[in-house]
């Protein structure tokens, strides 16, 4: 937990900081909104999450959280490009393909013995394209769809805001399902000891191409879920939802503790790095500074949003560097601890003969 104590603890103070520099930052829309959004990049973090720890990586979740979208808006949309056909024929279809995207990516990669890497990158762009192709390049429209209730509705209205959106609720029924998944049952067990040592893990029994396939699976179906949040989020869809989202996804792991090697992290540190992505997110836009120039005018500085892939960037390589300097500091004092002398055991006491 020392991680994600540490994690907490620099969240807070980031919070914190973009406060005292706008109040705005705390006002109940902004909040709310925000909320929304660290709830649905949190939902395809988690499916990422599986990846990382089982020691992969799936560079595909941000074009099947666009393709979801794209598909439930060409089956059920009424307006112009839609087919009309019923909500929820729209969304079982594209979770439907999210899932089998999943798996036949994971077979590549385990029966194949492809590099995830290189799978997913290429999944990345054949999924992009089939968006790009069902859209024809434009965007299609959700309409009037009750979809949209997902993203603007929730419990407790206050002012007109829920205080508790639904993809809020969505994500803490992912935190309580993943997080039991992972900590609590056998596949988590798996998942952490493919990740640990994948030769070791094989040779222990464990069906290594089984569980390490359901992972992808996993991050696929998740993207999914989340996909069907950003449709009803946005209310129309183009090929570019979705990009870059993978980047957010690996950023949000490996804040939270997750380790690009595998074998390590939790649900509870990806909740706390996808917090962290998207106060970061935000923050970029809240950020303000007032100051008075050389005649005493009063002047407001802000952060230029274009900087956001270059601060997301950084985070992301910054995560990687204190990921590896913490391995490196466990190795040194493994080795201290194996170098040191250890005392010799006491020889068993000799028994004493009874006097004859």
């Amino acid at each position: 937990m020392r991680r994600e104590l540490g994690m907490s603890a620099a969240l807070v103070a980031m919070c914190l900081a973009l406060f005292i520099s706008n109040s705005d930052f705390l006002g109940q829309s902004n909040a709310i909104n925000t909320l929304r959004q660290i709830s649905m990049l949190g939902i395809y973090a988690i499916g990422s999450g599986f990846v990382i720890i089982a020691g992969g990586i799936d560079l595909s979740v941000g074009s099947v959280v666009g393709l979801t979208g794209v598909i439930i808006a060409k089956l059920s949309s009424q307006a112009s490009g839609g087919l009309g056909h019923s909500l929820g024929l729209g969304v079982f279809v594209a979770l439907a393909v999210a899932l089998l995207i999943g798996l036949a990516q994971g077979l590549l990669i385990t029966r194949l013995h492809l590099q995830p890497f290189i799978v997913t990158l290429a999944g990345m762009l054949v999924i992009r394209g089939i968006s790009q192709t069902i859209v024809e390049g434009g965007t299609l429209s959700l309409g009037t769809s009750p979809l949209l209730r997902l993203a603007n509705g929730g419990l407790f209205m206050h002012n007109g805001d829920p205080l508790l959106p639904y993809p809020l609720l969505m994500f803490l029924a992912v935190i309580a399902v993943g997080g039991y998944v992972l900590h609590y049952t056998v596949l988590g067990r798996y998942v952490y000891a493919i990740g640990g040592n994948r030769e070791a893990a094989a040779y222990s029994g464990i069906n290594v191409k089984r569980v390490e396939t359901l992972t992808y699976v996993v991050s696929a179906g998740l993207a999914g879920v989340a996909g069907v949040c950003y449709a009803a989020y946005i209310g129309q869809m183009s090929q570019q939802v979705g990009v870059a989202y993978e980047l957010y996804a690996i950023a949000a792991v490996v804040l939270g503790g997750c380790s690009l090697r595998g074998g390590e992290g939790t649900v509870l540190g990806i909740v706390i790095g996808s917090t962290m992505m998207r106060v970061i997110d935000n923050g970029i836009n809240m950020f303000q500074i007032r100051y008075q120039d050389a005649d005493g005018v009063p002047r407001l500085w802000r952060l230029n949003p274009n900087w956001t892939f270059v601060i997301v960037g950084a985070v992301i390589l910054i995560a990687v560097v204190l990921d590896q300097v913490v391995h490196v500091v466990q190795d040194a004092r493994r080795i201290r601890g194996e170098a040191q002398p250890h005392p010799p055991s006491p020889a068993p006491a000799t028994p004493s003969l009874p006097p004859t």
